[in-house]
């Protein structure tokens, strides 16, 4: 039967109208799933940056001080701030209060679905929202839960900065009482309050008090909470170097780590044994710019010390360009974690003297316990240190020149000796049976001389004061810094010296006290000069200058004995000598710190009180802390976003 072309036509077009109609559907659903799945990414963003958001204000809550209760009631005012704000119009619930984990992982912080959770040092936020389809339901779809989850944490924030724990080890200062005062010539702990700070000794903390951050602390007052911080004290630049005088203004070269021999070094972030020191400095400046050193960091101290508890150091001359980032990041008030170390620089291999204060003796007599000293080494060292004594032979009237200051073979025995010395803060030596005869009263000094045996064959010497007798006119006699450098062969270097009354600065000395450099200078060394050798201390102090040519000495460290001596005001008048040793490093090389190292005891926070450009003060405001993840230090760390796994 044949159709009618009309009638096929129609067919036709019926046919196609079915199919567009079909295509109109799919389409119409398609876009609609596109639009609702557009509406989710959406969601899913902000989620994320509430989220992150939270987990960061969290961490940061810890940071200041907070509780864990405290933090997360920050986290969730956040989020429901952050909800008035949400995309769909569709708010999320604040996460449960209860963490809620995944089928099978209860209690697996990296398996929470919803919930705010507090482990480990970190912050997880896990966030769900089950948002509607909107042209979905078009085909069936009906709703479609969004999540999304952050992980914070706590990480830099260690500056490559070592500060001195003490300042004339071992302590303690002749008749110490608190409140102390800011004294750097006596025996100061910067890790105790500054009221505190001069009692007891490096082993004995009878008395000190750690710091706190201060309940009454005035940003724009840095020195606002006197009764709870540590005593103010330069911790980079001229100002920081340790008491054996070398060349280390505070500035450490992390990357270089276990000094138990020149041969068991281990480096860090691309530095090499080979890095040359200008490359050192320009890293090291660059972390204080980032906000701290990057991990690994030293681990937690030991005792004694393991070998990656010591750490590199870099000579003064490099100081400059840190205080300039430190200018650039830092200002007063700032808070900074720093390492600590005891005070003293060691070397591959060596020991180091610390003497006593101040001996005080009859003018006769048997004095059987004097006082005691340190003999402290480093990791590499393993002999013995035999002590012995010898006289001022320069000060004619000293009572071992004249025979006054007796006791057999040596007018002072040591127990022990020969010492074996002790890493760390020393193996502590008695110092016995000093017996006076006839001696003039007055304020002498002696040397302690420590010999090591063989490998090593060091001698090194030791001054000390001996008071004989009553004296109660005295003058301390100190320097802006015990150790300078001479960039070049040839420079000369100025010290300030201030003389001032003691031990009552109200009570004048009562007579001009003469100034001189002992003999024999080093090789080369050129002239040597005073701006007065003659000086009368004050209450306040008087101040001259010692400056020193260096002339042609060849480079390396040198050390130079400035003798301060005079008659006081008592009646009779009484001979007090006293001798301050200063250290000029000429043509220092400023290397990578391979054969000088300090050993960290610890990690303390610290608030600036002043930066400029020579050197960055500031005070302790927690106690040293040997483990680098405890909470107390974490007011000098930074809070940072960590992946979820």
């Amino acid at each position: 039967m044949h159709r009618p072309a009309g009638a096929a036509r129609a067919g036709e077009r019926g046919q196609a109208l079915v199919l567009v109609a079909l295509f109109l559907t799919s389409l119409l659903g398609m876009a609609a799933v596109a639009v609702d799945v557009g509406r989710f990414y959406t969601e899913r963003r902000f989620l994320q940056n509430s989220a992150d958001s939270a987990a960061l204000a969290a961490a940061n809550a810890l940071i200041l001080g907070h509780t864990q209760a405290e933090a997360e009631a920050e986290a969730r005012a956040l989020l429901a701030r952050n909800a008035l704000d949400d995309p769909t119009g569709s708010p999320p619930a604040l996460p449960s209060a209860v963490p809620l984990y995944a089928d099978g992982h209860a209690g697996e912080g990296a398996y929470l679905v919803e919930g705010i959770l507090f482990s480990g040092g970190e912050v997880r936020v896990a966030l769900r929202n089950p948002v509607g389809y909107t042209f979905g339901r078009v085909v069936g779809l009906t709703q479609q839960e969004i999540g999304a989850r952050a992980r914070a944490g706590f990480s830099g924030g260690l500056l490559p900065i070592a500060v001195r724990r003490y300042v004339n080890m071992p302590g303690p200062n002749a008749n110490p009482g608190s409140p102390c005062a800011n004294d750097q010539t006596q025996f100061l702990d910067f890790f105790a309050t500054e009221n505190t700070a001069c009692l007891g000794t490096d082993s004995d903390p009878s008395g000190r008090t750690a710091p706190s951050t201060g309940a009454n602390f005035d940003s724009a007052n840095p020195d606002s909470d006197p009764a709870n911080h540590g005593p103010v004290v330069t911790i980079l630049g001229q100002g920081a170097q340790p008491a054996n005088g070398v060349s280390f203004r505070g500035f450490i070269n992390l990357d270089t780590r276990n000094f138990a021999t020149t041969s068991s070094q281990v480096y860090f972030n691309g530095v090499t044994a080979g890095t040359n020191s200008n490359t050192l400095k320009q890293k090291e400046a660059g972390w204080i710019t980032a906000g701290g050193y990057p991990p690994p960091y030293p681990p937690p101290p030991t005792t004694p010390p393991d070998p990656n508890d010591q750490v590199g150091i870099i000579d003064g001359n490099s100081t400059g360009i840190a205080i300039d980032e430190m200018a650039r990041r830092f200002g007063p008030g700032d808070e900074i974690l720093v390492a600590v170390y005891p005070g003293s620089v060691m070397a591959i291999p060596d020991f180091s003297l610390s003497p006593p204060g101040t001996v005080a003796l009859p003018t006769s007599g048997l004095t059987a316990n004097a006082g005691s000293l340190k003999v402290s080494r480093n990791q590499a060292f393993s002999g013995q240190v035999t002590l012995s004594t010898l006289p001022d032979t320069l000060d004619p009237d000293n009572p071992m020149v004249l025979g006054t200051l007796t006791g057999g073979a040596t007018p002072i025995t040591y127990d022990p000796s020969p010492v074996t010395p002790s890493l760390g803060n020393g193996a502590s030596v008695a110092l016995t049976n000093m017996t006076t005869s006839g001696a003039a009263e007055g304020i002498y000094i002696v040397w302690v001389q420590g010999q090591a045996g063989s490998p090593y064959l060091t001698t090194k010497h030791e001054p000390f004061a001996v008071k004989i007798g009553t004296v109660t006119r005295d003058f301390t006699i100190t320097s802006d810094a015990s150790s300078k450098d001479a960039a070049n062969v040839g420079d000369t270097v100025s010290f300030t010296l201030t003389l001032q009354n003691s031990p009552n600065k109200n009570t004048a000395f009562g007579n001009a006290v003469t100034l001189s450099v002992d003999g024999p200078l080093p090789a080369g060394a050129g002239p040597v000069t005073f701006g007065s050798t003659s000086v009368t201390p004050s209450k306040n102090g008087t101040n001259t200058t010692l400056s020193i040519n260096t002339g042609t000495m060849a480079q390396g460290s040198y050390r130079f004995i400035v003798r301060a001596t005079g008659m006081n005001g008592d009646s009779p008048a009484r001979k007090v000598t006293h001798l301050l040793a200063l250290t000029v490093a000429v043509a220092p090389a400023g290397a990578s710190g391979s054969d000088s190292y300090v050993d960290i005891v610890g990690f303390a926070l610290m608030r600036i009180t002043l930066v400029t450009a020579n050197n960055v003060d500031a005070y302790a405001i927690t106690p040293v802390i040997t483990d680098l993840n405890d909470q107390a230090l974490r007011r000098g760390q930074t809070a940072r976003l960590l992946p979820w796994d």
